[in-house]
């Protein structure tokens, strides 16, 4: 119906819109994601781990899952998976995209007890 693809169209824009803003806040972090997808995929910088990574950012409430919850059988990549998606406003996506951007540029010592 009209209304599905009205609402289909939507949570495309959105999404597009919540990259577009990643792509502008996230200068120093290393990504890759889809110009229309719900996430992002982003390589953990050393000195971190995705371990390390993934656990503050948790601890400051984004929506983070580390690459080891998407292999089988190999090992997994530096990676964590970044939801830019669900029920938070634009505003609030860009301020977790500003405390991941900080993020990326500190030392683990100074942010978390796992490196």
């Amino acid at each position: 119906s009209s209304t599905a693809e009205a609402i289909l169209q939507a949570v495309r824009d959105e999404s597009h819109q919540r990259q577009r803003l990643a792509a502008r806040i996230l200068r120093r972090a290393e990504y890759a994601a889809h110009p229309d997808g719900f996430h992002l995929w982003l390589k953990v910088p050393e000195p971190w781990s995705r371990a390390g990574f993934t656990e503050y950012l948790r601890a400051s409430g984004i929506g983070v899952v580390a690459s080891d919850a998407f292999v089988v059988g190999i090992q997994a990549p530096e990676a964590v998976r970044i939801c830019l998606g669900g029920p938070m406003s634009r505003v609030e996506c860009g301020h977790w995209l500003e405390i991941i951007e900080d993020t990326v540029g500190q030392m683990p010592a100074l942010t978390s007890r796992v490196m």
